[in-house]
C-alpha cells in the first residue's frame, strides 16, 4: 500500500558504449548510427522494449528503433550530412542515402544535381532543409520545383518560405472592378500599313 513514486518507472537498461570512426555504436551485435560530430566519443545508451536512445552526458543525440536481429546497420541519413556536405563527392556511394530509400523526386534532383559543378554539395543541401521544415512540405516544394523546371537548392528553399511565411507569400492578382490594379487600354496596332508597303515594293519592280 505504499504510495507510486512521484514519476513514472523508466523502463530501460543503461549501457555505455563508444562510438566509433565511421559513427556508429554496437549494441546487440547491431550497429546503430550517431551524428557524426560524435565520432569515436564515449556515449552512454538507454536500451527500451522498442527503441534505443543515445546520450552524450544529458544530452539526446539519436533515437533508433530498436532490432531484434543480429549483424545489422541501423543508419540514419541525416546523422552523416554534415560530413557530406565537406566531401559531397561521396554522396553516390553513402551507404546511409541507400538504405534511407527516399522517394523518387529526390532521385530527379540527384540526376539533375550531379551534371553541373557544386551540385552534389547543394543536393546535401536539400536534404538538410528537413532539419527545418517538415517532411511533407519539402516533398511538395522539391514537387513544384521539379514541375517548374528548378532544380536548384534556393528556388526549393524560396518555395518553402512562401508555404510557411506569411512575408513570403506572394498576394495574389486581382483585376476585379474594384481593384487598385490600373487597368490600361491598349489600341490595337493597324497592320495595313505594311500591306501598303508591299504593294508600293510590288509597283516599284
Amino acid at each position: 500500500m505504499l504510495p507510486l513514486p512521484p514519476r513514472p518507472l523508466d523502463c530501460f537498461r543503461v549501457v555505455p558504449v563508444k562510438s566509433n570512426t565511421l559513427s556508429m555504436i554496437h549494441i546487440e551485435k547491431n550497429a546503430y548510427s550517431v551524428p557524426v560530430s560524435y565520432a569515436s566519443t564515449q556515449l552512454t545508451c538507454r536500451v527500451f522494449a522498442e527503441k534505443i536512445e543515445v546520450y552524450h552526458g544529458k544530452s539526446l543525440i539519436a533515437t533508433h528503433e530498436r532490432c531484434l536481429e543480429k549483424g545489422k546497420e541501423i543508419l540514419q541519413y541525416d546523422h552523416y550530412l554534415d560530413l557530406l556536405l565537406i566531401r559531397p563527392g561521396a554522396v553516390l556511394y553513402a551507404r546511409p542515402l541507400h538504405q534511407a530509400g527516399l522517394p523518387a523526386i529526390y532521385q530527379k534532383f540527384l540526376d539533375k544535381c550531379r551534371n553541373r559543378p557544386g551540385g552534389m554539395k547543394e543536393f546535401v543541401r536539400l536534404l538538410l532543409l528537413h532539419r527545418e521544415f517538415n517532411t511533407s512540405l519539402v516533398e511538395e516544394a522539391l514537387g513544384e520545383a521539379c514541375q517548374k523546371g528548378m532544380f536548384q537548392y534556393d528556388a526549393v528553399r524560396q518555395l518553402l518560405f512562401q508555404r510557411t511565411l506569411p512575408e513570403h507569400r506572394l498576394p495574389q492578382l486581382s483585376l476585379e472592378e474594384d481593384s487598385s490594379v490600373p487597368r490600361i487600354q491598349v489600341k490595337a496596332p493597324d497592320l495595313s500599313q505594311y500591306n501598303r508597303l508591299l504593294q508600293k515594293r510590288s509597283v516599284v519592280h
